[in-house]
């Protein structure tokens, strides 16, 4: 168990989005320069147009199947983006990896996400050769490399195709890049496309006609699988070989989240937890809130109980019953809902837990010394990190005023005793300045995602 208590008391200004920006600029800056001291050839494939004052996605960039290998470790040190860290690693490809670095400002994060390639594969079939994209890579006038326009253009295009989206932005890019050398784009197209759209294409991107592409979305994409030479057969079988090696380690290994927040009425669990799904959702592809358990499945569930200390006990068979819905529940969802939203990246928090119920058991409506929930909380699928809200009981009694300032003393020290048994439990102190408990508990997230973004990478080394 870690602790909070110990803090700078001194009060900090809220982070401004001018100041992320600045500090993510400077992100980009650093990994540019870390990239070159240690002689990588790379380039930023797309999107890099008001680099690096601007940078409001992924940062695409693409090494050699060489260099591709060395990444995680030269990404990994200190040194390579200052005062920056690792917390999310995804291989979502056999040749590609998406990293989020984080730079903690305050109680908000700045985020940059390098998404590494290295020959880009589709169905067993290679369409784009880090050999040909660096030989041709140029000078942006920012100073950090990028592909010719012809290259570009070929891997823009393919990506819309691909998802089937391409809009009006995606097209003014398209046409300026095709406007920069059209003869060299034209050569991608034919690569790419068969001979009787090539021209068709040109012109549907010259005119920048969105509906052209959108009526013919789903051709495109099988003309485009279609027109793609397919790897030898050694070569298909090491990717699926790969392709099978990596899912497994997406299953064993997933890059989800799972944090729950434990405190007595108010403590400032909710705006905690906002700001926990605001700051974190940066670095998963999606999130999720459960109350107290997960409801089989729904996202929501339960009802508000006003003043539920004022209600009385149930009997010990009605208590028995509830436990084993408790229990039926969170094996059911976690098997069903939980951990397929874990493998999926998706962050998980929930707004207290099994747990509350042996800490505050009048709230739940349980018998006294009732022993049957304790004895069964070793049954409980674990969270990966817990934060305890801990308030001085004269602020729980001014915030809501169900419950007495003794009974508050009694459970702030209950759940004090609880944090010291769980593992990875951080106590927050949530009785100081509102920006000082923010920042502490996005410190604590960060710090467990950044432990285990490391175990992560020791395995890609």
């Amino acid at each position: 168990m870690a602790s909070t208590t110990k803090r700078d008391q001194t009060e900090h200004a809220p982070t401004t989005p001018g100041r992320l920006a600045a500090v993510r600029k400077q992100m980009f800056i650093d990994f540019c320069a870390a990239l070159e001291a240690h002689a990588i050839p790379y380039v930023i494939l797309a999107g890099h147009r008001d680099y690096p004052e601007r940078i409001a996605s992924d940062v695409d960039f693409m090494v050699c199947e060489r260099d591709f290998a060395r990444l995680p470790a030269i990404l990994n040190t200190p040194e390579c983006v200052s005062g920056a860290q690792i917390v999310q690693v995804l291989e979502h490809e056999i040749s590609a990896r998406y990293f989020v670095l984080a730079r903690q400002e305050g109680e908000r994060i700045a985020y940059l996400h390098p998404d590494s390639a290295a020959s880009y594969r589709l169905d067993a079939r290679l369409w784009l050769r880090s050999e040909s994209v660096l030989a041709t890579r140029r000078r942006s006038p920012a100073g950090f490399w990028i592909p010719s326009a012809a290259v570009e253009f070929e891997y823009y295009l393919f990506k819309r195709v691909e998802k089937e989206c391409v809009e009006e932005r995606h097209l003014e890019q398209l046409r300026a890049l095709f406007d920069e050398d059209a003869s060299g784009c034209r050569e991608s197209l034919q690569r790419m496309f068969p001979a009787e759209l090539v021209q068709e294409m040109s012109c549907a991107i010259a005119r920048m006609d969105v509906a052209w592409f959108r009526t013919r979305r789903q051709s495109l994409a099988g003309c485009l699988r279609g027109n793609l030479p397919r790897e030898s057969l050694p070569g298909r079988m090491r990717s699926r070989l790969q392709e099978s090696r990596r899912i497994f380690r997406r299953v064993t290994n997933p890059s989800g989240f799972i944090v729950a927040i434990l405190g007595p009425d108010g403590s400032g669990k909710t705006t905690v937890i906002e700001h926990l799904e605001t700051e974190f959702a940066s670095a998963f592809r999606g999130v999720r809130r459960f109350h107290l358990r997960p409801h089989f499945g729904r996202t929501s569930g339960g009802t508000t109980v006003r003043d539920p200390h004022a209600q009385e006990p149930r009997g010990r068979l009605a208590s028995c019953l509830k436990i084993g819905m408790f229990v039926a529940d969170y094996w059911s969802s976690w098997l069903r809902h939980v951990m397929p939203s874990k493998i999926r990246s998706t962050l998980i928090v929930f707004d207290r837990y099994y747990h509350d119920l042996l800490v505050d058991q009048r709230r739940y409506r349980l018998p006294a010394r009732f022993a049957l929930a304790r004895w069964l909380s070793p049954l409980i699928p674990q969270p990966d990190l817990w934060l305890v809200l801990d308030a001085p009981a004269e602020n729980l009694v001014a915030r809501k005023g169900e419950i007495s300032l003794e009974s508050a003393r009694c459970l702030g020290a209950d759940y004090a005793t609880l944090a010291r048994r769980l593992p990875n439990a951080v106590i927050i102190d949530s009785g100081v300045s509102l920006d000082e408990t923010l920042q502490a508990a996005v410190r604590a997230v960060r710090e467990h995602l950044g432990v285990r973004a490391q175990s992560t990478l020791r395995r890609l080394l």
